[in-house]
Order: structure tokens, then C-alpha cells, then sequence
């Protein structure tokens, strides 16, 4: 971790995280006249679309909470020429305007951030810890860093002609595209939205954001959030405009000829179709697909961070998250230490719905299909010779989606479970002879998302991440990547192309 942060990200981290702590004592609530579902306290929201209806489930309880509709072709149509028609009078601000814009943001998350929460688990079924963390505090991030940084980034940058043109200037000037198409997936309902607009409107682009129909709940408020931003500030709030729909609402968003470029977080089949079809118009795309992670132990590593980061790496937010630890690969001198170990803290996990007041590890998975295949791969395993070391159990005693986290050792490369993103509560370890064999199994995947590498040897750990194919690398770490928002976020192979986050994704829509 030392390699990777930072003093000043440090510090920021710190007092970003103290503000989110010290907010929790003296939060005020938002004043929403819409009215509140008894049960989670949350206000329901109804759709101004007038496509088919979308029911809104609680993953955690399976009660319907609410309902919203699809937007059709051609309200999608209207949602892009009013952000357009907004876009071209945002595109004039200056900085300093949407540094304002974004802090208003900032208070307003900060000053709501449970009740921000509590919409992310109706929604998604992550415990409130969770939502704390990956919805509330890398938003918050996210905010800072631009806010911060973002103006440096997008600068007119003076470029060196050669000696015959010494007389000659030239230079490169970063215009915002117009209008950004964005469509994202259901794991992070708040940051998933808040991540994408910040990146689009601080660029000068208008965003229309279309979110999944398993967090079509949430969708209204939290794009409330930014559109409340920019109208006191005095800007046009239609710059930012939100989406609910299924499939082919996504795919009225890539055809429309008024989006200046796409850019889409999910499944790589789903991710060829959203480039097929914006490539109609020649619509630039930035994909980011998923992964299927590695996370290598060498017999040298600090055994208890390890461990550590092995949990959390397969098991936050019940492991559905694009840079989850999907393998865990263990040098054979430690490895049957690490499975006594791991099997012991999986086994010791409570999970249950993180809206009953219990104090819980895991929440829900969201989606009742993802569920259906997060269990059909580990019932193939067991079946071809994987060895089921803990938990695996689809609880019956509740309407709830709950897959109880699980342990699987003796897996094999030929295993689906080992080559397919599995998106779900699954602790895959792996034994390894030595770094060549390591490498070699790590490189075995279609993906190449990211990668987290182990070893009180920081060259070897440094040597083996620059030869694993991934995007990106954290040694003696998980996950902390994406928090260092300075950094570019994106994959290669399979987990897409293009970069988000860092210079390198605001300078992407321009």
C-alpha cells in the first residue's frame, strides 16, 4: 500500500472519512414530499416514463416496494435533446462553476448520507456498512479528487513544434463532447450514478444516465441529487438526466444520433451488443466488462493481511463487485494453513437483511438470476471434484436472495467456475508450485480486469504484477485502486477498453 498512496491521498482519505463518521451524528434529513414505504423509511418515488412497468424488490425481504416505468424510444429521444439543449450553455462555464456545482453535491451527500444509504440497500441488498463505505465514502472521493484536480487535468496544454515551425505555437485544447450515454449496472445504485455524472458535467458534457432495472428504485433520487445541485446554482438542471428501463431502453440510449459517445459498466456479451449497435452511428464506446481476479499469496507474504484482504476481496458487498478476488491462488507452503484459516472466518460470517437491525456481515445478492448461476457453477464444481469447505447453502427460511458465502478448494482451470465471471459470494483457493507456474494460471482467463499480488518481496511482487495481463495491479493490497481516484480505472482482454477515473477518464470525454 505504501507504493501506491500517496501522503496527500492519505490525508485526504483520512478527513474524508472523518467527515463521513462525524456526519452520521449530525445528520439532518432531506425534506421529500413524496410519501415513505413503512418499512424501509425511504421515500417512494414514481417514474415520469410511461413505458412498461418495473416492479422495485427488496432483495433483502422480496417485498415489492414500489414500481416505476420505462422510459419508451422516444421519451429516451426527449431525455437526450433537453440535456443537449442544456449542454450547450453548460459548456461555457467556467471551472470554478462546476467545482461550485460539485461541492453542493459534496454537502448534500454528506448532510443525507443515510438516508442515501438506506436507498442503495432497499435496492441492492448490501449491508449499511457497505453502502457507507462504497456508496457514500469513494463518492465522496471521487468529488474531492475532482474538485481538486479536475481543472489541472482539463488545461490547455502546450505541446513542443519541431525547430522548423520554432516559430509556430501549438497546443491541445480538451472540448467537451455534448452529450455522454451511460449506462451502469445495479452493484453500487448511488456511486455508480454519482461517479459517471461528476466525470461528464465537470468535462462540460450533459449526461443521461440509464440505470438497471434492479436499481430503477433509487434512480429517481439519487439524479434528484445533481439536478437539485445545478438549479441553485443557477444552471439548467435538465444537463443531467435519469433513465429507467430494460434492455431495449439501453438500446434506444446507444442509437440515439444526439449521444456523442457511450459509455457502459457490465457483462461483455451485453458489451459487444452496446458496441454493435452505437457503432450504427459511429458512436465512440468505453467499456468496462468485468473480471475474473486473481489474488496471489506468495509463502513470503504477511500471512494475516493476506487473509485479510482474501475476505474482503471475495466477500464485500457478497462479492459483486467488478474487481472482486475471484481466484485465490496460495503457494503450496501455506496452503493448507490458509484453507484451515479461511474456512474457519467464512464459516463464522452472518448474513441476513440488513434492513431487520441486526448487525450483519453479508446482505443479500441482488438478482434473483445471478443467484441462480452463482449456485449452478459451485453445484458443477462439487460435482466434477471441488471440494465445498464452507457455507454454499441457498437459504429457504426467507423470500430474500441469500447464497450463504462459500469456501471451494480442489477447483480446476477446466472448471466454468474458474473461467467465468461468477459475480457472487464464491472463495475460489487455488495451490501454486512457484511464480512461473502462478503467472501462467493467473494469464489463464479470458478477462484482465485487475489483480492483487502478495509477497514481503516487493521486486518479485512488482516483476509478477507487470507480467499478469490486467489493467491494473495492487500489491499487498486490495482494492485501494480505485480509491486513489488520480488513477485510470479499465481492464484489457475480455474486462473491455478505455480508462475511467484519473486524468486519463475526463480527458476521455472530451
Amino acid at each position: 500500500m505504501d507504493d501506491l498512496l500517496s501522503l496527500d491521498v492519505v490525508l485526504c482519505f483520512l478527513g474524508t472519512l472523518v467527515g463521513v463518521i462525524l456526519a452520521s451524528v449530525w445528520w439532518k434529513k432531506r425534506d421529500v414530499v413524496a410519501p415513505r414505504d413503512p418499512y424501509t423509511g425511504v421515500a417512494v418515488l414514481q417514474s415520469s416514463f410511461t413505458g412498461g412497468e418495473i416492479p422495485c424488490v427488496s432483495p433483502s425481504t422480496g417485498e415489492v416496494v414500489g414500481k416505476v416505468h420505462a422510459a419508451t424510444p422516444n421519451e429516451v429521444e426527449q431525455c437526450v435533446a433537453r440535456a443537449r439543449k442544456a449542454q450547450g450553455e453548460w459548456m461555457k462555464t467556467s471551472f470554478a462553476d462546476r467545482r461550485a456545482v460539485l461541492r453542493e453535491v459534496m454537502d448534500y451527500v454528506v448532510e443525507n448520507q443515510e438516508e442515501i444509504c438506506r436507498y442503495s440497500v432497499v435496492d441492492s441488498g448490501k449491508t449499511l456498512m457497505e453502502a457507507e463505505y462504497g456508496e457514500i465514502l469513494t463518492t465522496c472521493e471521487k468529488l474531492r479528487w475532482t474538485i481538486k484536480y479536475g481543472e489541472a487535468c482539463l488545461r490547455r496544454q502546450s505541446r513542443s513544434p519541431p525547430l522548423l515551425l520554432f516559430l509556430k505555437k501549438a497546443w491541445v485544447e480538451w472540448i467537451p463532447l455534448g452529450v455522454i450515454g451511460i449506462i451502469i449496472p445495479w452493484n453500487y445504485p448511488f456511486h455508480n450514478v454519482a461517479s459517471a455524472v461528476t466525470a461528464a458535467i465537470f468535462s462540460g458534457n450533459a449526461a443521461v444516465v440509464k440505470v438497471s432495472e434492479y436499481s430503477a428504485y433509487s434512480a429517481s433520487f439519487f439524479g434528484s441529487i445533481f439536478r437539485r445541485a445545478l438549479a441553485m446554482r443557477g444552471h439548467n438542471p435538465d444537463l443531467v438526466q435519469l433513465i429507467t428501463g430494460y434492455g431495449d431502453t439501453g438500446a434506444a440510449l446507444c442509437k440515439s444520433k444526439g449521444v456523442n459517445k457511450i459509455f457502459f459498466i457490465g457483462s461483455p456479451e451485453v458489451g459487444k451488443k452496446v458496441m454493435e449497435t452505437a457503432a450504427t452511428n459511429l458512436t465512440p464506446v468505453t467499456l468496462e466488462l468485468g473480471g475474473k481476479d486473481p489474488l496471489i499469496i506468495f509463502e513470503d507474504a504477511d500471512f494475516d493481511q493476506g487473509c485479510e484482504c482474501a475476505m474482503r476481496g471475495c466477500f464485500i458487498n457478497n462479492g459483486q463487485n467488478c474487481v472482486a478476488a475471484e481466484r485465490i491462488y496460495v503457494h503450496e507452503a501455506i496452503y493448507d494453513k490458509f484453507v484451515r484459516v479461511m474456512g474457519e472466518q467464512v464459516r463464522a460470517l452472518k448474513q441476513g437483511s440488513p434492513l431487520c437491525g441486526e448487525r450483519v456481515d453479508c446482505g443479500a445478492m441482488t438478482m434473483p438470476q445471478q443467484l441462480d448461476k452463482v449456485e449452478g457453477l459451485v453445484n458443477e464444481a462439487i460435482a466434477q471434484g471441488a471440494q465445498l469447505v464452507a457455507g454454499g447453502t441457498r437459504r429457504t427460511d426467507t423470500k430474500g436472495l441469500f447464497l450463504q458465502p462459500m469456501m471451494l478448494t480442489n477447483v480446476t482451470h477446466d472448471m466454468r467456475i474458474v473461467k467465468q465471471e461468477t459475480f457472487g459470494p464464491v472463495m475460489l483457493v487455488i495451490k501454486f508450485k512457484d511464480v512461473e507456474d502462478v503467472i501462467a494460471k493467473a494469464n489463464d482467463s479470458e478477462y484482465g480486469l485487475s489483480c492483487s499480488v502478495f509477497s514481503n518481496n516487493l521486486k518479485k511482487a512488482e516483476d509478477v504484477a507487470r507480467r499478469i495481463a490486467s489493467g491494473m495491479c495492487v500489491v499487498n493490497d486490495f482494492g485501494v485502486g480505485y480509491l486513489i481516484q488520480a488513477l485510470p480505472f479499465g481492464g484489457v482482454k475480455a474486462s473491455g477498453f478505455g480508462r475511467f477515473n484519473g486524468p486519463e477518464g475526463l480527458q476521455s470525454f472530451c
